[in-house]
């Protein structure tokens, strides 16, 4: 997979490539969120998130959108795995709270 744009979230890779998010609270209590193909799960309490890229109709992205609460100062590290062009494979993304943090990630299949 390749990092299309690190500040709009998007990536791209080809279909049945696994895609790999690690979602780590830090000095908050885990409040994760995300929603993917349309229903919304819980983190897992290992902060492992995986799924296969997908062809969607008319060329569009696989959309996943992460919602991380916090119960106070904190922060959520969120990194993408593998990503080819980014040192050790990995795109680190730190988002600091509160207020609550919505995230769009954009997933193109070549």
């Amino acid at each position: 997979m390749l990092e299309i744009d690190h500040d709009d979230l998007r990536y791209s890779g080809q279909a049945g490539e696994q895609v790999r998010m690690t979602v780590v609270p830090q000095g908050t209590v885990p409040l994760a969120t995300f929603t993917l193909n349309g229903t919304t799960h819980n983190v897992p309490a290992n902060g492992v998130i995986t799924f296969p890229l997908q062809s969607q109709p008319n060329d569009q992205p696989m959309v996943l959108q992460l919602t991380l609460d916090f119960t106070g100062q904190g922060s959520y590290r969120v990194g993408v795995r593998s990503v080819t062009n980014e040192n050790d494979d990995e795109c680190v993304h730190t988002w600091l709270g509160p207020p609550l943090a919505i995230k769009t990630f954009s997933f193109f299949v070549d």
